[in-house]
């Protein structure tokens, strides 16, 4: 994946806001050449590939990374990883580093495909929550086969990816016809990057109705995850950057202070000076004069990620000094 130079910042940016709901015209801009059409890759180093679901002729992979120094008489944990990119783009491998760590701890991670507009140009917000109810469904009902514990199933996001997480913890509907319904897409954990939780406010669904269309802005209210939020929150941590725009920021907030009023477990992070994308390695790492700290960023949320997993006892302690930031 190319690095954004300072002066694509901007559209960068722009790009990743996944509830900013670009215009027809911005998504068509977005879908030139490059990691926005390119094909997904079928194979990823250091992880097995498998199709969860094909919807025509498109085959949607996940991929599976399994450390070979794992007890086979224990069944792990596992942890699933979506994508950000407004639901327009977006690139497999964004989570490949938190991945691979992961599963160097004695994980099974995985890393997941879904449809987006520009691969997908027919395709719709709600069968993107489809696809990832496919997908966890599909994790857990190869929990055997992958010797993982079908109760310990967390689920990452980042930006739409988010979005997606949340709905399948939350939203009730938007399950694929094919997909067996006996088995629970629901998360058991969320991680979530900042995430677009609120396409059910008015202001929400005129932005979608104007920018994305009337069929996603009508489901808009039925797949919003801030007004599906119930006491059935499953323990979630929300990393968020305090220099996002207002649509994502301030439903992050309102999100998890109502999760706690209703005593669900809901940690939200907050970053000064860090925009939206902030734990992408997207932005140049070699450019101090932007003013950002995306590696340090990167590096905290993935300790932090750590510590909640230990927390929940799906990781053994490896203690590490994290930064000063604001904790909610």
């Amino acid at each position: 994946m190319k690095l954004a130079r300072p002066r694509h910042l901007a559209g960068v940016l722009a790009a990743l806001l996944a509830c900013s709901m670009p215009t027809p015209s911005f998504a068509k801009d977005m879908c030139a050449p490059g990691e926005a059409t390119d094909p997904q890759p079928l194979h990823i180093n250091g992880a097995k590939p498998y199709v969860y679901k094909t919807v025509g002729n498109t085959e949607l992979r996940l991929h599976v990374f399994a450390s070979a120094g794992r007890d086979p008489a224990v069944k792990s944990p596992a942890v699933v990883f979506f994508y950000g990119g407004g639901f327009i783009f977006g690139d497999i491998r964004r989570f490949q580093t938190q991945a691979t760590h992961l599963a160097l701890r004695g994980l099974v991670t995985v890393l997941v495909d879904y449809r987006v507009k520009c691969r997908e140009p027919g395709s719709t917000i709600g069968e993107e929550v489809g696809d990832a109810k496919s997908a966890m469904r599909w994790v857990r009902g190869h929990a055997e086969e992958l010797n993982i514990d079908p109760a310990r199933i967390a689920a990452v996001g980042s930006s739409a990816g988010a979005f997606l997480v949340a709905a399948a913890a939350l939203v009730p509907g938007f399950d694929d016809p094919a997909d067996d319904r006996r088995i629970d897409p629901k998360p058991n954990a969320l991680v979530l990057y900042n995430p677009g939780l609120d396409s059910g406010s008015p202001e929400a669904v005129a932005r979608i109705a104007a920018n994305q269309g009337k069929t996603d802005a009508e489901q808009g209210p039925a797949m919003s995850p801030l007004h599906h939020l119930d006491r059935n929150l499953p323990p979630t941590i929300i990393f968020q950057g305090k220099n996002d725009i207002p649509a994502i920021l301030d439903p992050t907030i309102e999100f998890c202070d109502r999760a706690r009023a209703l005593e669900a477990q809901c940690e939200l992070v907050l970053y000064g000076g860090a925009p939206h994308g902030f734990t992408e390695i997207w932005i140049a790492l070699d450019e101090p004069s932007l003013g950002l700290n995306t590696e340090r960023w990167a590096e905290d949320t993935s300790r932090r990620t750590d510590g909640f997993l230990q927390g929940l006892g799906w990781l053994e302690p490896d203690p590490v000094e994290p930064l000063d930031v604001s904790v909610r």
